[in-house]
């Protein structure tokens, strides 16, 4: 199943992607494009850029790099107009949860703090040295997981109170391929004390299994929270497979000899725009998106062991987070259902 379902993902690469369009009208919405300085982000806010939205908050890790990468949206849109995309850039250090919380504070000043799109674009891929954020965790476990789910969950106010019965508000959570091979990591899980120590330790020796097991971990962090939104929905959550691109990320992955089936960022970019604004967003809610299109997650999210896995990391996962900010509880009991 393994070896059948990677020749699909090789010969999907090669296949040309659809550029992606809306009838709705974006004229009035704020978009948040995290971790826009280069690559599949950079691409993703041009290309939005160029819808002529309200305003487009792109994030980078400092103020230098926030500079350039307002300037080079700006270059390559007709933006900088009257006419076009306000365009503000905002820094993010996602390996810092004060970084994340700073962000959230930002937004929630602003005079209305809306939030129509979030698109939680970044991560990383490192090699086989452990290295521990300022917060005490595994860095790809940290920026890949941990601060992307915090800042979802603290920016979900805003996204509700921005949503219409007509417009739903969206997150979309950039995943990866590399999800499949997960659950070959989690041998023995079942005996685990805590989900979240064990991944953060040792055990986990090379950067390509943190990978792969953080981008599992984010595909079932978008199952529980779908599962505990109203239905129907304020907010469409959505996982995003981009692909394997040609980005800084691939010159460091193991798959880095099969650059001949790799997408340009651009080409890449287009599920991440179509998770954004995609006709049919319902559709995509709780759900798997791979070239623009809704597709099939690792059958070990639906198994049992799966199934109980996933639980467990929500539980620890909220618990962490709510030690982390105060907020996080409240926004479980007012926005979300028990399941």
């Amino acid at each position: 199943m393994e070896v059948l379902r990677f020749l699909r993902f090789l010969c999907e690469q090669r296949r040309p992607l659809p550029i992606p369009t809306t009838s709705d009208d974006v004229s009035s919405k704020v978009f948040m494009v995290v971790g826009s300085n280069s690559g599949l982000g950079l691409d993703a806010s041009v290309f939005l850029a160029r819808q002529k939205l309200k305003l487009l908050i792109v994030t980078s890790r400092d103020s230098t790099k926030c500079k350039q990468t307002r300037e080079a949206i700006l270059e390559r849109t007709d933006s900088g107009n009257n006419e076009g995309t306000a365009v503000e850039a905002w820094p993010l250090e996602m390996n810092s949860f004060d970084s994340v919380r700073a962000i959230v504070d930002r937004l929630a000043a602003r005079e209305d703090s809306q939030l129509n799109v979030l698109v939680a674009n970044a991560g990383v891929l490192l090699d086989d040295n452990f290295s521990s954020t300022p917060d005490g965790w595994e860095l790809t476990l940290q920026v890949n997981y941990l601060s992307t789910a915090l800042l979802s969950l603290l920016l979900l106010p805003y996204l509700i109170k921005s949503s219409t019965a007509d417009s739903p508000s969206r997150l979309a959570i950039v995943s990866s391929v590399a999800h499949y091979s997960g659950p070959k990591y989690l041998k023995g899980a079942r005996t685990w004390d805590r989900i979240l120590e064990t991944v953060n330790s040792k055990r986990f020796a090379k950067g390509a299994e943190r990978y792969c097991v953080s981008k599992l971990m984010s595909m079932m962090f978008v199952r529980e929270l779908e599962a505990r939104l109203p239905n129907p929905t304020p907010v469409v959550v959505c996982a995003i497979d981009p692909g394997m691109c040609q980005t800084k990320m691939l010159a460091k992955s193991p798959a880095r000899s099969l650059t001949f089936f790799s997408r340009t960022a651009e080409v890449g970019s287009r599920t991440l725009v179509h998770a954004a604004i995609g006709d049919e967003a319902r559709t995509m809610h709780g759900r798997y998106l791979s070239s623009c299109k809704v597709g099939e997650e690792s059958t070990y999210i639906a198994s049992p062991e799966g199934k109980e896995f996933s639980r467990r990391l929500w539980d620890e996962t909220i618990q962490l987070l709510s030690q982390i900010d105060s907020r996080i509880p409240e926004v479980v009991e007012k926005y979300l259902r028990s399941v």
